[in-house]
């Protein structure tokens, strides 16, 4: 059967891309980069910026975690909103005084990130 190369390069490039978890652990790792960059910085916009992108990053995670795809448990969809429920209060508290730090926030996504990390 002859293939058109679009369709080999495609098949290509799924063969070798990253897998969900790769993904999410990526996604996970920039988080926490830019968070300890943004606990560190003293210019409040850089700061306001990370924590509307850490805002949105953990609402889809929570909209996401609310359909049953068949990929999580239960109970793991559970853990994946009460998550994203705390680290989405602290962030609204974090937002509203930046006095307050983000180490809370960075604690959840590295957690998040060396759970991604050590199951295959």
């Amino acid at each position: 059967m002859m293939f058109h190369p679009a369709i080999r390069a495609y098949q290509s490039v799924t063969a070798t891309s990253m897998s969900d978890r790769e993904t999410e652990a990526v996604c996970f790792r920039m988080l926490v980069e830019e968070l300890e960059a943004a606990s560190v910085d003293a210019d409040s916009a850089a700061r306001e910026r990370v924590l509307a992108k850490h805002q949105r990053f953990w609402s889809m995670i929570m909209k996401a975690n609310t359909l049953d795809n068949g990929h999580a448990t239960e109970d793991e969809r559970k853990l994946f909103i009460r998550l994203a429920d705390q680290a989405q209060r602290y962030g609204i508290q974090a937002i509203l005084d930046p006095k307050l730090t983000l180490m809370p926030l960075i604690e959840i996504a590295e957690n998040v990130l060396a759970g991604l990390e050590t199951v295959p």
